[in-house]
């Protein structure tokens, strides 16, 4: 637990699943991308996350991608998943099945308020540590919690009860606030790993405190962003300027056409790095004459 707790940091890519034509998990496709972000030297993979599409894959399907996963890593970085379900028991089921499994993640990410609110909170973490093997990271994001909560954040004086259990090690925060993210981050020692979710404040989050970021587009640019992370360590200020500038212009395009799995996979497609640029989300629109504007405007900032 502490050895993960020193090591899990900088930029961790929230990846992509890819599929078959038919929509079939594409485990070829899946070990081809997994190499290619390790080969860009990401400090870690978060499988089976929103960008990861979760909520519509199969629970199986979910274990075999995350199997796969650890398998092809080989140890080279650290992978953790996802294991949010749409209920609690849900959720047990899948904390308790990736622990058990051979090739295992290295920690599990959990977004409560997906079927909990937060009240009793608390308790329902601490039950969750009982349950779990491995370490449990919780993810803040209001994107996905479709229930009628009073709040759809955790709030921070909650993220601090759960901070001191002993099998929670960190926080993704997804909300885009970054007084928010002063907020846990003000309440929070070195043993907890605060990152940042919106990848267009990576530089911003880095100088408040927080020990890296999941940035989705680290699946088409994992060098830009491992560059960033890379350069504000060595205190090159200037150089992180410049990649979190190439993060930002290219998140811009994008959030533009909405359904940002199924353009990062035809991205993806198109280097070679995947087979077919499939997505469980519907996409709205002429998907070839985006994908020629976006790959277009990306060669314009120098990607």
């Amino acid at each position: 637990m502490s050895e993960l707790i020193a090591k899990l940091h900088g930029i961790v890519v929230p990846m992509v699943t890819p599929l078959t034509s038919e929509g079939d998990i594409d485990e070829d496709s899946l070990r081809s991308l997994t190499r290619y972000l390790v080969d860009a030297g990401v400090n870690g993979i978060f499988v089976m996350g929103t960008t990861g599409e979760f909520s519509y894959i199969a629970a199986e399907d979910q274990w075999s991608v995350v199997e796969t996963v650890v398998e092809e890593v080989r140890h080279r970085t650290h992978v953790v998943a996802g294991v949010t379900g749409n209920s609690i028991e849900e959720t047990v089921r899948n904390i308790t099945i990736l622990g058990a499994l051979s090739k295992r993640p290295d920690a599990l990410v959990v977004a409560p308020l997906c079927y909990h609110s937060n009240r009793k909170l608390p308790q329902h973490m601490a039950r969750l540590c009982k349950v779990s093997s491995l370490p449990l990271l919780l993810y803040n994001n209001i994107d996905i919690v479709r229930r009628r909560w009073k709040r759809k954040d955790i709030i921070p004086e909650i993220v601090d009860r759960i901070a001191g259990m002993d099998k929670v090690i960190g926080i993704k925060d997804s909300s885009g606030n970054l007084n928010y993210l002063k907020q846990i981050l003000s309440q929070q020692s070195i043993t907890f790993q605060i990152f940042q979710g919106d990848e267009s404040q990576i530089l911003s989050a880095l100088q408040l405190g927080a020990v890296g970021a999941v940035p989705s587009i680290a699946n088409i640019i994992p060098d830009v962003c491992v560059g960033l992370f890379n350069a504000f360590r060595a205190d090159d200020i200037e150089t992180v300027r410049m990649h979190q500038n190439t993060i930002v212009e290219t998140h811009k395009l994008y959030l533009k056409y909405g359904n940002i799995p199924r353009i990062l996979k035809e991205y993806l497609a198109r280097k070679g790095v995947i087979k077919y640029g499939n997505s469980h989300t519907p996409f709205k629109g002429d998907i070839v004459s985006v994908m020629d504007q976006v790959v277009s405007k990306t060669r314009s900032i120098g990607i």
